[in-house]
């Protein structure tokens, strides 16, 4: 369309006055918000950098998180406002280009772009609709509905209302530029409305409408928590590629002074842009297992007051880099408890459309806590005194360690016996203590002989491996414990381990290459999937019967581990899998017991363990048994059924005793 500001002066200089001011507040502010953001601690986020691009292409671009279960339809709404703006954006340049100095952007009088704008408007138009629908009348549990989300709604829809009142206008009026495309819908729909005199008067005031609007929108969107629009955008790109389950190293450990986040500019410069870039959806609340059995943990919370503390204290800290700020731990009163409620299972950072990551923060802050303060909980001290003194959280002698292989006639070899064992089986606390979880170890011992896999355990040489002694905070623990594990492997050789608890998976594989120790890992039940499917085990068919499988977090969302325990039961013969529908695969819900909660009491709400077991009460499935990978899964789900009073109605098990009670000689 021709601009109706003709030559430069004087509504050409008008509009760059105009633009000057929108996007000088922009910047400005953005410039504040930078500033903010680099009083964190630095921290490298530029490895894998066509992971990166590719990120920038499928999760920004492509809006993948967005279009996940169960958010099919509002994520698509909100894809196509995102996909909107950024279409009604190069029409905007152009606009002001045009406006201002008379030329346009190359390609938008195509007929491509032409539809493209068109359609698009339709569609951001027809998504409005429903957020806004959604908005008043069914509004989210944990969604912020504040006036700031209907002010940029309201924009939104201005811009899209006046960019097809504009082209119809232009159209009745003629001034459609020669060689340019016809908008469709406007050329379809409006232009017979106007007259060619209404039209030369509405065109005007529609398209001057427009873009004023568009620069209000700039000058307020980083005042606004849609701020998000922009910020989305790097945060995707320096987004973790570091495994989920590996959390951040504190180097040089013995000279620091200072633990976890003392004061905000303790939190990273990428923990501060996560922030800004809080869209205040509320996925992240909506499935977690905490705040779903009532304790004061919510994950947006937990950002949104980061970005409330930067906001107040940044002002300050520019002008004066020592000047008295809170510890994020207690930047309310609550925050300590909100902190020790987190399971760390990572449904938050999995649900995120934005790619925060909630668990890094609450460590850190759970760092600052344990190491600065002394305050973790009682149950939590006691565990992380047992880990130091004895070598796990139990308190058991170290020498009685290996004592469950010696039992039943196992005759387990250890690699002080067996020094050229293909693969070190580290067997982990729970199985080395707990006398449930040692029927586990055994049931693996015969599936391992089973198969002729050549195998050794280090009996009284292993050690805990650390995860939860990391995940309540205590870092110095865990590298001691890290490192003792880690000299003991490189005095046996190990190159392969296998390991039946997740948590030891996650920690030997993703964290032990933190201090040097890097091995081949691989967990218990992908190592039967792959001999299974070699034709190296044999299972035969037992009892007809169906079995539900709980995904335990630290093999499924933080390792991605969700089909070969699946495979390994469906290999079964007689055994009918189950799925606890909706609360499976990268939507499991927790057993309460990761990021240390397997050693804090539940005093609050109701026992996460037992909202699990009715998940699975409700499916009136006919499973008689549920069935996990997972040795904490397996302590709270027994709690839990017996809690219940349904020990006989179903009996909780580990996939390999469903393995190993089926074995063919």
């Amino acid at each position: 369309m021709i601009a109706p500001t003709g030559a430069f002066v004087p509504w050409g200089a008008v509009l760059l006055v105009l633009a000057a001011l929108g996007f000088g507040a922009f910047f400005w502010r953005a410039w504040r918000l930078y500033q903010y953001m680099r009083l964190g601690r630095d921290e490298a986020r530029i490895d894998h950098p066509w992971r990166r691009v590719r990120d920038e292409l499928v999760v920004y671009l492509g809006q993948r998180k967005l279009l996940k279960r169960p958010y099919y339809i509002r994520g698509l709404a909100h894809a196509f406002i995102f996909w909107g703006f950024l279409v009604i954006t190069i029409g905007t340049v152009d606009l002001l280009l045009n406006g201002i100095l008379g030329f346009h952007v190359p390609g938008t009088g195509s007929g491509l772009f032409a539809w493209t704008i068109d359609i698009f408007a339709v569609l951001v138009l027809a998504s409005i609709a429903i957020a806004l629908v959604r908005r008043l009348f069914f509004p989210p549990p944990r969604m912020h509905v504040a006036l700031d989300g209907y002010v940029i709604l309201g924009m939104i829809a201005l811009l899209m209302l006046t960019l097809l009142v504009f082209e119809g206008a232009g159209l009745s009026a003629g001034l459609l530029e020669k060689g340019y495309t016809s908008p469709p819908i406007a050329n379809a729909i409006l232009k017979s409305i106007f007259s060619r005199n209404v039209a030369g008067v509405v065109f005007p005031v529609a398209w001057w409408t427009h873009v004023v609007t568009v620069l209000a929108f700039a000058a307020y969107l980083p005042q606004s928590k849609h701020l998000h629009i922009v910020t989305t955008l790097p945060n995707v790109f320096f987004r973790k590629q570091t495994p989920r389950g590996q959390l951040s190293l504190i180097e040089d450990i013995e000279n620091k002074e200072t633990f976890g986040a003392a004061s905000i500019r303790d939190l990273s410069w990428k923990q501060l842009l996560d922030s800004y870039t809080c869209t205040e959806c509320g996925r992240c609340s909506d499935n977690c297992p905490a705040l779903a059995t009532g304790k004061p943990l919510d994950p947006q919370k937990i950002v949104l007051d980061i970005r409330d503390q930067l906001l107040a204290e940044g002002p300050g800290l520019l002008k004066d880099a020592k000047a008295e700020t809170k510890p994020p731990a207690h930047w309310v009163e609550s925050k300590p408890e909100e902190l020790w409620a987190c399971t760390t299972c990572a449904a938050c950072v999995e649900a995120c459309p934005v790619t925060i990551e909630h668990i890094d923060k609450i460590v850190d802050m759970r760092r600052h806590l344990t190491l600065m303060e002394g305050s973790a909980p009682p149950e939590a001290q006691r565990a992380m005194t047992n880990i130091e003194r004895a070598g796990n959280p139990w308190g058991e002698p170290r020498e009685t360690r290996g004592d469950w292989a010696s039992r039943n006639d196992l005759g387990v070899p250890t690699f002080a016996e067996k020094p050229d064992a293909e693969y070190l089986y580290f067997v982990g606390c729970a199985a080395s203590f707990d006398r449930r979880n040692q029927k586990v170890a055994r049931a693996l011992v015969q599936v391992l002989r089973a198969a002729g896999v050549s195998f050794a355990i280090l009996a009284s040489e292993e050690t805990c491996n650390g995860d939860p002694a990391r995940r309540i905070g205590n870092e110095y623990l865990w590298q001691t414990q890290a490192q003792q594990n880690i000299e003991t492997f490189k005095k046996y050789g190990v190159r392969k381990v296998i390991a039946s608890c997740p948590h030891c998976f996650n920690t030997i594989a993703n964290e032990y290459p933190q201090l040097g120790g890097n091995y081949e890992v691989i967990h218990a039940l992908q190592l039967v999937d792959r001999l299974i499917a070699d034709g190296k085990l044999k299972v035969g068919r037992g009892m007809a019967e169906a079995v539900a499988y709980h995904d335990p977090c630290y093999l499924g969302r933080h390792n991605g581990i969700y089909d070969e325990p699946r495979a390994v039961m469906d290999a079964i013969p007689g055994v009918q899998r189950v799925e606890i529908e909706p609360h499976n695969r990268e939507r499991g819900f927790c057993c309460g017991a990761g990021g240390g909660r397997m050693w804090m009491e539940e005093k609050v709400g109701q026992r996460v363990n037992h909202r699990r077991i009715e998940q699975l009460l409700v499916l009136n499935s006919g499973a008689t048994k549920v069935a996990s990978g997972c040795p904490f899964c397996l302590i709270m789900l027994e709690e839990g059924v017996g809690a219940k009073g349904v020990q006989d109605v179903i009996k909780p098990v580990d996939v390999l005793e469903l393995v190993a009670g089926r074995l063919e000689s």
